[in-house]
């Protein structure tokens, strides 16, 4: 191969690898589902001669049960809330990306770090824990997958720069709350620890759960990724909606097309009230909630986005 020819194979692999640990990162950024892992990482294997490797890696997910007909989403769907999937998805991914040398890592634990988390993250979740105690706990992590927005999940990874080492994930949780006000608060003031995968074998029995997470984690009527939803766009002052979508890129376009000021949100088929008590994602508490007005003014309380002139604000 000519030098020409390698320069032209390493730029490719710069390339691919950095768009690998981009959708690691903020894997929602890329669609509502992994087809943006496996379509980049699919690449990533081809151009660094690891097409084989990486079939045994996918092979290996069916085998483990951590892929269904639906992907390893459709795995994690009795084990998170269904606006928590996206980002536990991609750190699946990540651990693949972590054992075949692409992932770049934000820090590297040593490997002593790295031994006592494995030792002491299964009892540390015995109790309910939230983003702040596991930072400072365990330190920054190795991979942030999600936003660092403290209403949204996310999923931190701690590992060793060692590929034989696995990725620990600690995946955290929280949603909008409907507060009753202008002002968006969320169900916890910070994201907090539903389950940390930390053991080998077979999918279902690699997570530990805090109290929190077994609390809420998802009953079988609830354990499917399929559950629809359609975003709606309500313009600013205005007092209806005006466009509804079965996906969020499809808003998205109609708004860049028209230019629109206003909010783009992700509504539950059914009533949004009844949706989030179902979910977990609320919890009545006061003696107004369930009322016809609390039940008629309830916000959907899943992802939305601020438009200004069609943009994202």
């Amino acid at each position: 191969m000519s030098s020409g020819e390698n320069s032209i194979l390493g730029e490719a692999r710069e390339h691919h690898r950095k768009h690998v640990n981009a959708v690691l990162r903020r894997p929602g950024m890329y669609g509502r589902d992994e087809m943006a892992e496996q379509l980049l990482l699919g690449a990533m294997a081809a151009v660094d001669g690891s097409s084989t490797r990486w079939a045994a890696e996918l092979a290996g997910l069916r085998e483990r049960r951590a892929f269904t007909a639906i992907g390893v989403k459709g795995a994690y769907c009795n084990v998170l809330p269904a606006n928590g999937l996206r980002e536990a998805t991609a750190s699946v991914y990540a651990s693949i990306a972590h054992r075949c040398g692409w992932l770049d890592l934000d820090r590297t634990l040593s490997a002593a770090e790295y031994r006592r988390l494995a030792a002491d993250i299964g009892d540390w979740v015995t109790e309910d824990r939230t983003l702040s105690q596991a930072i400072d706990r365990f330190g920054a992590p190795s991979l942030w997958i999600g936003s660092t927005n403290p209403l949204s999940p996310k999923t931190l990874g701690y590992t060793t720069a060692s590929p034989d080492d696995e990725l620990i994930c600690l995946h955290l949780w929280n949603t909008f709350a409907d507060a009753g006000t202008d002002e968006r608060q969320g169900v916890h003031p910070e994201p907090v620890v539903f389950a940390v995968r930390h053991r080998p074998g077979d999918f279902r029995s690699s997570f530990s759960f805090t109290p929190e997470g077994l609390r809420r984690r998802p009953t079988a009527d609830q354990q499917s990724s399929l559950r629809l939803t359609v975003w709606i766009f309500h313009g600013e002052q205005a007092r209806y909606a005006s466009a509804a979508f079965e996906t969020e890129e499809a808003g998205l376009a109609w708004a860049a097309d028209h230019g629109v000021t206003g909010i783009l949100a992700e509504y539950p088929y059914g009533g949004a009230y009844d949706a989030a008590v179902a979910e977990g994602r609320f919890t009545p508490s006061k003696p107004h909630h369930g009322t016809t007005n609390h039940v008629a003014a309830f916000t959907p309380g899943l992802r939305h986005i601020h438009l200004v002139d069609g943009r994202r604000d």
